[in-house]
């Protein structure tokens, strides 16, 4: 994973591993390099407070310039943005659209960052798959309804994208507290709670009391998947 890194880009990723002790993000910031430098493009997903725009802001390869983009723009304003971040002389204007939806493909050397991008304008998205059909990697961040929206609506565009779902960093941390729990049981516990930690560290707590019942040396992914279908509607 680090192969397609600069020597100075892993002494980065080091000082950023210290910083954000945080063993998923530090994976993560290597996962989102080798996709962008392939030219392909990633989806982070997080509910409110988890830190994706911190996140986004650690995103700096030494090979590529990061354009972020404003999510409530209309798309003759953000193409126009993009072109303008990159010293072309440009003008928001609808006629022009076609003409720099076009330049925007044509880039090369950058990538894009769309924070909020469930504020995003239905009508955006189809320019959006052009955008990352022609190489241009984009990086995305977002609730989770993003990924439901894109489920739904355009299913091609998901299928483009790596989606990497962020947790809090209270979640991670009971990730290398409770060893005795599998990282994917962990996170079908988290989403059944929907955030609330309260709720997930006794629905957690009661999944451990249910292995050991078991004589499981573990909770994985099979009995918290089960544990959840006996809970009452939520």
């Amino acid at each position: 994973m680090w192969r397609h890194m600069l020597p100075m880009e892993r002494n980065n990723m080091k000082r950023k591993e210290s910083f954000i002790n945080d063993k998923r993000r530090v994976s993560y910031l290597s996962a989102i390099y080798n996709r962008i430098y392939r030219g392909q493009s990633v989806l982070i997903e997080g509910d409110y407070g988890v830190g994706k725009t911190k996140f986004l802001k650690l995103l700096r390869p030494k090979k590529l310039h990061a354009v972020w983009v404003e999510s409530l723009f209309n798309i003759h304003e953000t193409l126009a943005s993009i072109l303008k971040e990159l010293n072309y002389d440009t003008i928001a204007t609808y006629r022009r659209t076609p003409e720099y939806l076009k330049m925007v493909c044509n880039l090369s050397s950058c990538f894009l960052i769309i924070d909020e991008a469930n504020d995003l304008d239905r009508r955006v998205w189809p320019y959006m798959k052009r955008i990352i059909d022609a190489g241009i990697p984009i990086v995305f961040a977002g609730l989770p309804k993003v990924r439901t929206f894109l489920t739904s609506e355009h299913p091609d565009i998901l299928s483009r994208l790596k989606t990497l779902v962020l947790y809090p960093i209270v979640v991670e941390d009971f990730v290398i507290e409770f060893k005795d729990i599998e990282q994917e049981a962990i996170e079908q516990l988290y989403m059944v709670t929907k955030g609330d930690m309260r709720k997930f560290k006794e629905i957690c707590t009661d999944c451990r009391d249910k292995a050991r019942e078991l004589k499981y040396p573990f909770v994985d992914l099979n009995l918290a998947l089960e544990f959840i279908s006996d809970l009452p509607p939520q």
